[in-house]
């Protein structure tokens, strides 16, 4: 009588395994080779690229200018400030999980605390979290296709117990030849806190990408920070020394 079963049960095995994935599963898989394809189109396995960032609040505007150095694969990022004059040289350092800054007036390194994840990045409206979890919404969340039409696909990412995020709920809208429209983000109680809207698509380095993020609290503050993309090289080698403390104290150009 055993026997019966454990055939009847490797008869099921075999028979779902052949019918393939369930109508859920493929919503799910399509959700995921979105979201990973975002980062593949946005980031490849290496870039270098140089930003400026304005700031914008109903009171006042400040611009930065920054270079940053991405590993993809090896989880690894840096940012080296290159304008302002009193900014200039201010480094950021994400490795193993952590992120150092780099102050030079100071001569100082600081481990950025999980405290401080949330708060302002360069007083803009990017947190220190954008930095460190660059990666991890393709890994850290749950992802499907929510909506779609005729220009467009709706992805809805919740994140996986346990895993270590902030934010409740993430719904991107992205075209459907795999081009970033926006991201709005939800706190834990299903309220939506910011608004990303990724802008001025172009072709760079042999690419079509959006060449300005536009980051807005949903607060009623009328705050904004606007981050557009001058250059990016895809895939360059970068040297592991990029990716180390002792870097974060050289002075650039």
């Amino acid at each position: 009588m055993k026997s019966h079963n454990m055939v009847i049960i490797w008869v099921a095995i075999i028979t779902l395994a052949l019918a393939g994935p369930t109508q859920g599963s493929n919503i799910d898989a399509e959700a995921y080779e979105i979201m990973t394809g975002l980062q593949e189109l946005l980031r490849s396995d290496t870039n270098i690229a140089s930003y400026t960032m304005r700031v914008e609040t109903p009171d006042w505007q400040r611009t930065l200018r920054f270079d940053s150095w991405d590993d993809r694969l090896g989880k690894r990022l840096f940012i080296r400030v290159v304008s302002p004059k009193k900014d200039k040289n201010t480094a950021y350092l994400k490795r193993d999980g952590n992120l150092w800054m780099y102050l030079p007036k100071l001569e100082r390194k600081i481990r950025i605390p999980p405290s401080m994840m949330l708060s302002s990045w360069m007083g803009s409206t990017f947190t220190f979290d954008d930095l460190i979890k660059v990666a991890s919404v393709v890994d850290d969340y749950t992802h499907r296709v929510v909506a779609r039409n005729e220009q467009s696909k709706t992805i809805e990412s919740v994140p996986k117990q346990d895993a270590p995020v902030v934010w409740g709920k993430l719904v991107s809208i992205v075209t459907l030849d795999g081009i970033p429209v926006s991201q709005v983000f939800f706190d834990e109680d299903g309220l939506e806190r910011r608004k990303l809207l990724f802008e001025d698509v172009r072709e760079m380095d042999g690419r079509r990408i959006p060449t300005r993020w536009v980051m807005r609290p949903l607060d009623g503050s009328g705050k904004r920070t606007v981050l557009q993309l001058e250059t990016v090289q895809f895939d360059p080698q970068i040297e592991s020394s990029m990716f180390t403390q002792s870097n974060m104290q050289r002075r650039g150009q």
